[in-house]
């Protein structure tokens, strides 16, 4: 009988354990998950207007944000920002977006990297802005030659019943070099004649999570050269929170 009673207290107490540390295991994954999902940079809110426009008799508010594409460190220093610890290309200063809902938001990118070809063309049209446009240096247009690619902004979610469809993608023109790779002078005053200024604008809906990232194969050679900087929040790829 004693046998039997000491038999179950131990029982009791090896099964306690397990459930401690099943409970001590499972938080830990949780903390590692979190920290490495957590942002690198603080999130980069869209200045909001007092202005508003008319599209399709449907009145939006404005909003705006401008953003970098850097090939390096030293580059983003060179235009006042502070990057990353890798010496990667990078979008900043931030790769997570807050805009708000149901606006028309007018994003402008400075752009200072080459490029070669993108692994499809499709990643070279504009896509989902409002007229199927962005402007490049003062000149409209639908689409850029898939080898004169730098990097894109690509933005989507999965689709989901809980939230609006949300699908960008535009094209950055790439700064051309010489035969020795050093870059040749634009002829964009907006960025000091050493990039391409391009600007575009869309609507979003409700609220909702979405992402971002570069469809040029501008990382290592893992699977076509998108592995390294292209996976890696605060890089080439980021977060857009609609609010």
């Amino acid at each position: 009988m004693t046998t039997s009673t000491e038999n179950r207290k131990r029982f009791s107490i090896g099964g306690l354990v397990f459930v401690l540390l099943g409970v001590a295991v499972v938080s830990l994954v949780g903390v590692l998950l979190h920290h490495l999902s957590a942002d690198p940079q603080k999130p980069l809110y869209a200045t909001k207007s007092s202005q508003t426009i008319s599209i399709d008799g449907k009145d939006y508010a404005k909003a705006s944000a401008v953003l970098g594409v850097y090939p390096d460190k030293a580059t983003a220093a060179e235009h006042g920002y502070k990057s990353n610890n890798k010496d990667w290309v990078q979008y900043g200063p931030s790769t997570h977006l807050v805009l708000p809902a149901h606006t028309y938001v007018t994003v402008t990118l400075h752009v200072y990297d080459s490029g070669e070809a993108l692994n499809h063309a499709y990643f070279g049209k504009v896509v989902g802005t409002v007229g199927g446009t962005m402007n490049i240096d003062g000149t409209d247009v639908t689409n850029i030659p898939y080898d004169q690619v730098q990097h894109t902004f690509t933005l989507h979610g999965l689709p989901t019943s809980t939230q609006d469809p949300l699908f960008v993608n535009v094209p950055l023109p790439r700064v051309a070099t010489d035969d020795k790779d050093n870059f040749l002078p634009t002829k964009d005053a907006g960025t000091n004649y050493k990039g391409h200024t391009v600007t575009f604008s869309f609507l979003t809906g409700g609220a909702g999570e979405y992402v971002w990232n570069c469809e040029y194969p501008c990382g290592d050679g893992t699977y076509r050269k998108f592995g390294a900087v292209m996976g890696q929040l605060g890089y080439m790829s980021g977060k857009v929170t609609v609010a």
